[in-house]
């Protein structure tokens, strides 16, 4: 929740200094990193769905015949727990951004012609550009916790082999 409130001052902020300065840009800049921003949103849902069928099996199973598979539970490890946690938020976020870059561009498509867009063109272009900062902010926590995650599990294996290499000494 934290994260949040400071994506949305940081997003307030960088809305107020575009419409002060009069910063402008066009459409067609927008887009384009809208699309950026997009498609690292598929490649978070790629990476962390992929983790999720590779982790934890019995949850995709469970969307698949809800009535033959028991619940998950996680209750005995709070690493597991937090793990999932994190692996869920990141799709989230993701699926925040993809949604709200769709919105975005057919609020484009729908208002761009109307008069109350024109004559409000400088407000209505900051407001995009904070929300641009926001989305970006959210995107790349979630891009960070991917990172992390793949760290974690490098770190996890290791671990492991150590162990096993400790126990084989004895």
């Amino acid at each position: 929740m934290k994260e949040i409130v400071v994506a949305l001052i940081i997003s307030a902020v960088a809305t107020w200094l575009a419409y002060y300065y009069g910063l402008t840009y066009s459409y067609s800049d927008f887009k384009d990193y809208g699309n950026n921003i997009l498609a690292i949103s598929g490649m978070v849902f790629t990476i962390m769905g992929i983790w999720i069928a590779f982790i934890y099996p019995n949850a995709i199973l469970r969307l698949q015949a809800p009535n033959k598979i028991k619940n998950a539970d996680f209750t005995q490890t709070l690493e597991d727990t937090r793990r999932l946690e994190s692996i869920v938020g990141c799709i989230m976020k993701s699926a925040f951004v993809a949604s709200a870059l769709c919105l975005v561009f057919l609020v484009k498509i729908l208002a761009s012609s109307t008069p109350l867009y024109k004559e409000h063109i400088q407000l209505v272009k900051s407001l995009v550009l904070g929300g641009a900062v926001f989305l970006t902010i959210l995107q790349g926590s979630a891009v960070v916790s991917v990172m992390y995650a793949n760290f974690m599990f490098i770190e996890d294996l290791h671990r492991r082999r150590e162990n096993r290499q400790g126990d084989n000494d004895f």
